[in-house]
């Protein structure tokens, strides 16, 4: 198995084969192409002078539950089976996909 620089993985990388467990929890968090920053900012919330506030306590970066999971696993170093990584990792990217639904769908509404 080939080792990752920690650029590579939080900077340079578009896929996650190849990478231990640990590397791919760091890869969703902090690379611009992994999940946690695909889900909607703040900003992203707003339309006019309205505020969509149930769907970014449900979808935001920061209050998402899969993405808090990726932030606990790396801060707090627990243990962790890759089945539980990849389960929360398609949690998350079915996250990804109904936030900005759900968003589309309320400016439309709006």
């Amino acid at each position: 198995m080939a080792k990752f620089t920690t650029d590579y993985v939080f900077d340079t990388a578009t896929q996650i084969n190849g990478m231990t467990k640990n590397e791919i929890v760091c890869f969703h968090l902090f690379n611009p192409n992994g999940l946690v920053a695909k889900l909607p900012d703040f900003d992203d919330f707003c339309h006019g002078d309205v505020f969509f506030a149930g769907c970014e306590i449900m979808y935001g970066r920061h209050d998402n539950y899969y993405a808090k999971w990726l932030r606990d696993v790396c801060n707090k170093e627990k243990s962790y089976t890759k089945w539980q990584l990849m389960y929360h990792l398609s949690k998350l990217a079915d996250d990804v996909d109904a936030a900005w639904a759900t968003i589309a769908n309320k400016k439309a509404a709006a």
